[in-house]
């Protein structure tokens, strides 16, 4: 192999592998990375507890976390104080991708590298405005973004919001969408499912953390209004988050026991998904969206409201999301699976791009 031709050497940095978009998004990029030209040391601070499976060829290293009271401190003491146990090798391009922490921005910082890049997940001035928990996180390690040089935001929609907030001269700004292993869901589509749905009612999925962002609430509120107008629906609800009492109460409270399941966590959901005519996303703001793309590779039909367009291209929403429930009606055709191969052959590109010259 000539000199010009050796492996780069990418570090990236993330605090767990439990369930989440930012840890789904992560395995994907490392399920699809090529080994035979960049290797990649991915650094967890909380490897306990993984729900997914992270691919052989990528190299685990666990490494320190700050102590909690660091998330209260402004960055720049933090940065001074912390020390993380980083492996003493040069790298080509360390990566932030967990963009919520400290700990996952000082270690890329700090790790020997010719270029620091950080992933934008998230509409984050939506984020700050709407979360009194994130807006509190926000003012004491917003100053992180001062030391990369390059911003990869999820979608264009996301990197405008990032850039009204933390514009920035001579940076890099990039949109780098999340690689949808579809190669994954297809093999995940033969294992049959556990659950029987009524094949005469129209079976309506989402699928994402029960939290305030995802607007299952929202969600809620529509199916209210949809059962006094129809009642041949069934809406399943998967994942789990901080809002699952408070939601399966307002289920009740709204008499939709009988038109809502709750399905929690699935390391499968897609053996699900086959089985619904439409997938709907309430979310109040997002990143991307990648259950959206998902649910497109199933062959489910998608509904999401107007404002997410900007997040979840070439998606198209819709301006009356009740108007559409009421007149929605099954498919009869068979679905037909998407392997997004264009979408994830751009995106393969654009990280080979921005992996191939880190160090020049």
């Amino acid at each position: 192999m000539k000199k010009t031709d050796a492996k780069k050497n990418i570090a990236i940095f993330v605090d767990n592998f439990n369930v989440g978009g930012i840890q789904k998004s992560l395995v994907n990029l490392l399920n699809n990375n090529d080994y035979n030209k960049y290797n990649i040391d991915v650094y967890v601070a909380n490897y306990e507890d993984n729900f997914f499976n992270t691919n052989k060829n990528a190299n685990i290293i666990k490494y320190n976390k700050v102590p909690m009271i660091f998330k209260f401190v402004p960055f720049n003491i933090a940065y001074k104080l912390y020390k993380p146990n980083v492996l003493e090798k040069e790298y080509d391009l360390a990566i932030d991708f967990d963009s919520y922490q400290m700990h996952t921005a000082i270690g890329a910082l700090k790790c020997k590298s010719k270029k620091k890049a950080i992933w934008i997940h998230n509409d984050i001035q939506i984020k700050i405005r709407e979360e009194l928990k994130y807006r509190i996180l926000h003012f004491f390690f917003k100053k992180k973004y001062d030391y990369f040089d390059t911003y990869c935001a999820v979608s264009q929609g996301a990197l405008d919001s990032f850039k009204e907030l933390h514009k920035e001269k001579n940076k890099e700004y990039l949109v780098i969408p999340n690689y949808i292993d579809t190669s994954e869901i297809a093999n995940k589509l033969k294992e049959k499912s556990d659950i029987k749905v009524d094949k005469e009612k129209i079976n309506i999925v989402t699928v994402g953390r029960l939290c305030h962002q995802k607007g299952i609430d929202i969600m809620l509120d529509n199916i209210k209004k949809l059962s006094d107008e129809r009642k041949d629906f069934h809406l399943y609800i998967i994942g789990d988050g901080e809002d699952r009492d408070k939601l399966t109460e307002k289920t009740k409270k709204l008499n939709l026991d009988s038109y809502v399941t709750f399905l929690g966590n699935q390391k499968n959901p897609f053996k699900y998904l086959k089985e619904m005519d439409l997938f709907y996303l309430s979310s109040r703001y997002e990143g991307q969206g990648m259950v959206i793309l998902e649910a497109k590779s199933v062959g489910t039909d998608i509904l999401i409201p107007k404002h997410l367009e900007k997040y979840c291209p070439p998606i198209k929403g819709v301006d009356d999301v009740l108007l559409y429930l009421k007149d929605y009606k099954k498919s009869n055709k068979s679905k037909k699976f998407d392997d997004l191969k264009d979408y994830n052959n751009d995106i393969k590109e654009k990280l080979e791009s921005l992996f191939n010259r880190a160090n020049s």
